[in-house]
């Protein structure tokens, strides 16, 4: 049983990232105390993003092989938006800039979902990491 509820789980967070999309835009301006207790505001925050590199090395992830033999990753720009102890998300934009595809790695199971913007599901299946 809990075999069972822990991969309907983890199909309902696949299911409920792929809601979420890469063109997000701040419409008005936020601001929070940071811990030195200076005042930040959204854009800065996303300021600070936008200095993370935005290219990934081919090949540095376990679901990089997925991504070049479905979506042909080596004609994209990728970029982590988020990597963290149970996911680890990519998005995959072309030349212009635009996201093309988006994929989500659970770690924990080594479930791997890509996504297309355009079409929808492109693969989905469990990995070996």
């Amino acid at each position: 049983m809990r075999p069972l509820f822990l991969s309907t789980a983890a199909g309902a967070l696949l299911f409920a990232s792929t809601a979420c999309s890469d063109s997000v835009q701040v419409t008005e301006k936020t601001e929070a105390v940071g811990p030195a207790g200076k005042v930040k505001t959204a854009e800065a925050a996303e300021q600070a993003t936008d200095e993370e590199p935005k290219n990934t090395a081919y090949g540095m992830y376990p679901e990089s092989d997925i991504l070049d033999e479905h979506v042909h990753a080596d004609d994209y720009q990728m970029r982590v938006v988020e990597d963290n102890q149970s996911i680890r998300v990519i998005i995959l934009k072309d030349a212009d800039g635009h996201s093309q595809y988006k994929s989500v790695f659970v770690k924990n199971n080594g479930m791997v979902k890509v996504m297309s913007f355009d079409q929808g599901l492109v693969f989905q299946g469990v990995i070996g990491s």
